[in-house]
């Protein structure tokens, strides 16, 4: 990004960043993704975090993008007095227990864990991420970074028959998306890494 953000600006453009899932914490290091990236955005949207699931999102802008909304627009939602209230207390509990801390702790834990495996077992092809965003890629061959899908369908089963909730990303759909709440605890996160290795024993 520090690469790139010159030349958008060369050419006049904005830089807008989505914090929806980066934001208020969850990389650990920074408060918000464009931090860690080591960038200052003109647009940053936000939202889910800030809510703990009550429906809540947000825009902030620089002075100049702001200077430029010379028209009120109107929403069915906009302004929700109690969705501003549950998102500020939302913040207030992230700030003042420490949620940040926690995920940098608790992330760097869990990558460390996931690490483990990844020297262990060659259908591990990539473990990535910051803080309580990682991503760990199945795969036939880490070489040649060949995605197994059947390996990962599996593990993917397997893992939410223990509890484990995971979400499923990458091109071909072969990365565990791992982001627990930022609430999560060492001993959760012990739990975790035992419930991926079993899993993964149990489907080669």
């Amino acid at each position: 990004m520090p690469h790139v953000v010159p030349h958008i600006k060369a050419a006049g453009g904005l830089l807008l960043s989505d914090e929806v899932q980066t934001g208020f914490g969850r990389v650990g290091s920074h408060y918000w993704g464009c931090d860690m990236q080591g960038y200052k955005p003109d647009i940053v949207t936000m939202a889910k975090q800030m809510g703990n699931g009550f429906p809540v999102a947000a825009v902030a802008c620089s002075k100049e993008v702001a200077s430029s909304l010379n028209k009120l627009t109107f929403s069915t939602y906009g302004g929700n007095p109690l969705s501003m209230a549950a998102g500020r207390e939302v913040i207030r509990v992230i700030d003042d227990e420490g949620m940040q801390a926690n995920s940098e702790k608790c992330g760097n834990m869990l990558k460390t864990g996931l690490l483990d495996l990844k020297s262990q077992y060659k259908e591990v092809g990539d473990v990535r991420g910051h803080g309580l965003m990682l991503g760990l890629e199945v795969v036939k061959d880490r070489d040649a970074k060949e995605p197994n899908p059947e390996l990962f369908a599996d593990m993917f089963e397997k893992t939410k028959d223990y509890g484990l909730l995971l979400g499923k990303g990458g091109r071909f759909g072969t990365t565990f998306r791992i982001q627990p709440p930022m609430c999560i605890t060492e001993k959760d996160v012990e739990y975790s890494l035992d419930v991926f290795e079993r899993s993964l024993k149990e489907s080669l």
